[in-house]
């Protein structure tokens, strides 16, 4: 056990954010201010528009959009003083997860034309404007992950991309773009406004939600696995930090960083990869392989997230005592708020067999029956 333990490396949130790319709430500005300009003719000169500043600084640019009868949407390009023939596109926007009330994008130049990501190319930064006006007439709020340079392979965030592109259901959260082609790398995915279902659970509302509710979540979160699981696809870490929580309080599984296709109905982990050992099934460290049924298990450890206000599994026992607790045939207690009912759920997932373990299909039903 200690041995095999050596090969698979555990990990906890904080240190597996410490791994993982930077994520952060990116509000896209699309809206327009009419005022600013309503002038896109090709053969105006530059100087003659409205929204642009020949010689001003980037601070200076953001005292002038950020004045009281600029509205929000309101935009300017300044001409660059440090890049000769690159020009900067100013927009006033309040995030208020970020603090920013004005975002930049960088317009760059070639022989051919200029572009703004995505690398879409015009003749003229006239025509750039009337395609800024144009294409977009609404704010999309979206969430962003960026790609660490000094810390993720390249081929990891791109196996990241792919399996996001293939899995495509309405309990998963939605990929709306990427960017492969340049530094830093982003997955453009669709943003949830309440943050994860971890930290909701552990807030003043969260502790006041009834067992229905949570049951709900449970359900959605259920229907999401098994599309995965029809598809071939083990998530590998299916915990309440990695499902998203809507206005409406959808519930959407959220990170795929630990998704892998399978392959003869199991996966097989390489060298040093890493698990989280609370929520990981028994036979993931002795096999050295995750299958469906693992997610299975992991889907118990959620149930009981749920039922105790996001609390982290195995109170008191580091990893190792985690290890030696289920090798000794032991499972948590059911805790109090949880029905008898769904504690027989949790213990089912749980089952030492993983063939004895319900599949996702036969978790639903059980679940709509409580």
């Amino acid at each position: 056990m200690r041995k095999r333990s050596k090969k698979v490396k555990t990990m906890d949130r904080e240190e597996e954010n410490k791994e993982r790319s930077e994520n952060f709430q990116l509000a896209i500005p699309l809206a327009r201010e009419e005022t600013m300009s309503n002038q896109s003719a090709d053969n105006n000169p530059l100087e003659e528009e409205r929204w642009f500043f020949k010689e001003i600084s980037g601070k200076e640019a953001e005292r002038t959009i950020l004045e009281p009868e600029n509205k929000e949407g309101s935009f300017l390009i300044r001409k660059s003083r440090s890049n000769k023939g690159c020009y900067a596109l100013l927009v006033k926007h309040w995030d208020p997860k970020l603090d920013v009330r004005v975002m930049h994008y960088k317009i760059s130049s070639s022989p051919s034309g200029y572009y703004i990501n995505p690398r879409v190319k015009f003749i003229s930064l006239q025509e750039l404007v009337k395609y800024y006006h144009e294409s977009n007439n609404s704010f999309i709020r979206v969430s962003v992950k960026v790609q660490n340079v000094e810390l993720t392979p390249d081929d990891s965030f791109l196996r990241e991309v792919s399996i996001r592109k293939a899995l495509q259901h309405v309990c998963l959260v939605q990929l709306l773009g990427v960017i492969t082609r340049s530094q830093p790398m982003l997955i453009i995915t669709e943003f949830m406004s309440q943050g994860n279902l971890k930290s909701y659970l552990r807030s003043d509302l969260g502790r006041q939600l009834e067992l229905g509710l949570l049951i709900d979540f449970a359900i959605q979160v259920v229907n999401g696995m098994i599309y995965m699981e029809e598809n071939c696809y083990v998530h590998r870490d299916l915990r309440s930090a990695n499902i998203l929580l809507s206005d409406t309080l959808e519930c959407k599984i959220g990170d795929f960083s630990l998704t892998r296709k399978l392959k003869d109905h199991r996966y097989i982990l390489l060298k040093d990869e890493k698990v989280a050992v609370k929520w990981t099934a028994p036979e993931v460290f002795k096999e050295e392989s995750h299958t469906t049924k693992s997610d299975v298990w992991s889907f118990g450890i959620f149930l009981m997230e749920l039922v105790t206000s996001g609390q982290t599994p195995y109170p008191g026992l580091t990893f190792a005592q985690t290890l030696d607790f289920l090798e000794n045939g032991l499972r948590m207690k059911r805790p109090m708020g949880c029905t008898e009912e769904l504690y027989c759920v949790m213990s089912m997932c749980w089952e030492e067999n993983p063939w004895s373990r319900p599949s996702f299909k036969q978790l639903r039903d059980l679940l709509e029956n409580l």
